[in-house]
């Protein structure tokens, strides 16, 4: 490597002083490219933001991909004459990394400005390789302004290659529905536990009164036979469903937990709980 570099100062010296490219130096710059090419890997970024009032910013956000073998940092996420980051927008992304950071592990999100964002999730497909998933599992706001009880870098990282499918049975009971609800769910099976992020199909009306709504979550770790799930709710809204039924890919069985308590969902404390398991 230092031999190259050197090789390229003196070609560089060489045109400045001449005004021409000796042949060599020319071929040894073809080389210098095509060494670079082959270490180089296009990255495809889909980043969703949350469909929650305030979940849009204006800031610069900043994208880092950590793999098995090095990381690449700092890449901003920007689109020229675009007003990147809306309230449930998909924004699209290619990043030329000219290293071999090797099998992707985790994404790192930063926030350089105060406006607040909600990320819902990111996919990153590498050239040639499978889409990672990468989930807001703990619904944090990321944001530099130390005023908005957030993280200025959100770490994401790949939990696995299963699809797993919820569906949630709203109860029919008098004010049980909503539109102001935020549910995540924790997997847990005899194999380990994974989460999802939010709970939310885009330009859909989830919650409804006696409705089932279905949920496709892919990039999961396989837990094996499931034993329980965890109900994380977040909102300005209460909801109570009669059921929640889970199955994957690799086990097509599927499992109900029933809300036999009749609890109620809710973030505030009055109205319900912020946190349910079920077994």
């Amino acid at each position: 490597k230092q031999w190259y570099q050197r090789r390229v100062r003196e070609a560089v010296v060489s045109t400045q002083s001449t005004g021409t490219l000796p042949h060599t130096m020319r071929t040894l710059l073809f080389a210098v490219i095509l060494a670079t090419a082959a270490h180089a890997t296009l990255y495809t970024i889909e980043v969703y933001t949350a469909n929650r009032a305030n979940a849009e910013t204006d800031s610069d956000i900043f994208i880092s991909l950590l793999g098995k073998k090095a990381d690449s940092t700092g890449h901003k996420l920007d689109r020229a004459w675009y007003n990147d980051f809306n309230r449930n927008a998909i924004d699209k992304y290619s990043i030329n990394v000219d290293k071999n950071i090797g099998a992707l592990k985790c994404i790192q999100l930063t926030n350089a400005g105060f406006d607040a964002w909600l990320p819902l999730k990111v996919i990153v497909t590498p050239e040639g390789d499978r889409e990672y998933y990468f989930y807001n599992v703990d619904g944090d706001l990321v944001s530099s302004d130390p005023k908005d009880n957030a993280v200025t870098t959100l770490k994401m990282c790949s939990q696995g290659t299963e699809t797993y499918y919820i569906t949630t049975r709203t109860s029919t009971e008098y004010g049980s529905w909503t539109d102001n609800i935020w549910p995540r769910i924790k997997i847990t099976g005899n194999a380990g536990s994974t989460e999802t992020g939010y709970l939310n199909n885009r330009h859909n009306n989830d919650f409804k009164k006696g409705e089932d709504d279905t949920f496709t979550v892919p990039g999961m770790k396989f837990v094996g036979k499931i034993r329980c799930i965890e109900l994380y709710a977040e909102g300005s809204d209460k909801w109570k469903f009669d059921y929640v039924e889970v199955h994957c890919d690799d086990y097509r069985a599927a499992y109900t937990f029933h809300n036999n308590r009749n609890m109620w969902i809710s973030n505030d404390s009055r109205e319900g709980e912020d946190v349910y398991k079920l077994c």
